[in-house]
């Protein structure tokens, strides 16, 4: 009886004893895999699910998935659905419902910040350019129309994307340089991809979109180009700053995920570039992606340039004080080197080498 109860003792024990050890295997396993991916050689250790907005106009992000440069450095994107640009944007980054603030400009992320949403330009994006097909911004009217000159604006209704952001500001900038007070027009918040039919049925009197339905309006005929971004900005100071566009985190995820930034701003940089050498190409594949007729289709096109400049930030504040855009009453509140960091950009700190042949 002294065997057998020893006997059952010594395998109780050595059962637990393979029982813990599980445990153990499993707990290591369980933190290994939780473990923060970190950057190296250009690239991170372990795959990041990277949430986004779904994109429905043309971006470098749609070219760097396509492309696989974001497969490069381990980045797998997670298309959360269509989101408004501008404070709802920034609202969801925040809130975590989206990781990256992929589509707006210098003045969303001052507007926002100063609403308290704790959110940071990471990296530049598109600039704008003179040709029409990559165009920032194109201001179109009825061909045959009442509108004929800025002057004719006066009681008219204008269709903005958002406020606070790309289009409020030059649009400000506009009726500012041809002495049109903001109160002798009607302006509109409408989704660029509702304002071609809008302004056809005259629900609207001008229509101010991004490609590329500046292009595929003006194919499809009956309309004609009252200005331009590009017309704009350089009326201002700068036609190329005035298309700025950033990326930015929430202040929280690039603490808790700072190398994950770090590849971001890689591979986001390698499709810019990749963009500019390969424009033609771009534009057929975006089209296929948004299911847009590729004879429609319209781009941007992108600086040769590694970081964030703040010069080019600080322009879009001054012109948004100038046009005392809302948010923007106080001159001198809002500073450019609140609203960017380059401290994650692996190029600026001389982690990477800028590639030799750019």
């Amino acid at each position: 009886m002294k065997k057998t109860t020893g006997l059952l003792l010594t395998l109780t024990i050595a059962l637990l004893s393979l029982s813990l050890a599980g445990c153990g295997n499993s707990a290591s396993s369980t933190s290994k895999d939780s473990e923060e991916p970190k950057f190296v050689n250009g690239k991170l250790t372990k795959e990041f699910e990277l949430k986004t907005p779904t994109f429905t106009g043309f971006n470098e992000f749609i070219i760097a998935d396509l492309k696989g440069f974001f497969k490069e450095v381990n980045i797998k994107p997670v298309y959360t659905g269509v989101l408004a640009q501008g404070s709802n944007l920034a609202q969801s980054v925040v809130r975590g419902d989206n990781d990256l603030f992929g589509s707006g400009h210098p003045t969303n992320i001052a507007v926002a910040r100063k609403a308290g949403a704790k959110i940071k330009i990471v990296l530049h994006s598109m600039v704008d350019s003179p040709e029409n097909n990559k165009l920032h911004m194109t201001w179109l009217v009825k061909d045959g129309g009442k509108i004929n000159s800025p002057a004719d604006l006066v009681g008219k209704k204008i269709a903005v994307g958002n406020l606070g952001g790309c289009v409020d500001l030059l649009n400000s900038e506009f009726l500012k340089q041809n002495n049109i007070p903001k109160d002798k027009v009607e302006v509109v918040v409408m989704k660029d991809e509702l304002q071609e039919q809008a302004l056809r049925q005259g629900i609207i009197d001008v229509a101010v979109v991004h490609p590329p339905y500046n292009v595929k309006a003006e194919n499809a005929g009956g309309v004609k180009v009252l200005t331009t971004s590009f017309d704009i900005g350089t009326k201002a100071g700068d036609g190329t700053i005035g298309g700025l566009a950033v990326r930015a985190f929430s202040e929280d995820f690039i603490k808790k995920h700072p190398d994950v930034v770090k590849a971001y701003i890689v591979a986001d940089l390698k499709a810019q570039q990749w963009i500019n050498d390969h424009y033609e190409e771009a534009l057929k594949l975006e089209a296929e992606y948004l299911k847009i007729d590729p004879k429609d289709m319209a781009g941007n096109i992108y600086p040769n340039q590694w970081w964030v400049k703040p010069e080019q930030v600080q322009w879009w504040i001054d012109t948004a004080y100038k046009n005392k855009l809302a948010g923007f009453e106080n001159p001198g509140e809002i500073k450019a080197e609140d609203l960017f960091t380059n401290d994650l950009n692996p190029y600026y700190t001389k982690e990477l080498a800028i590639p030799a042949n750019k």
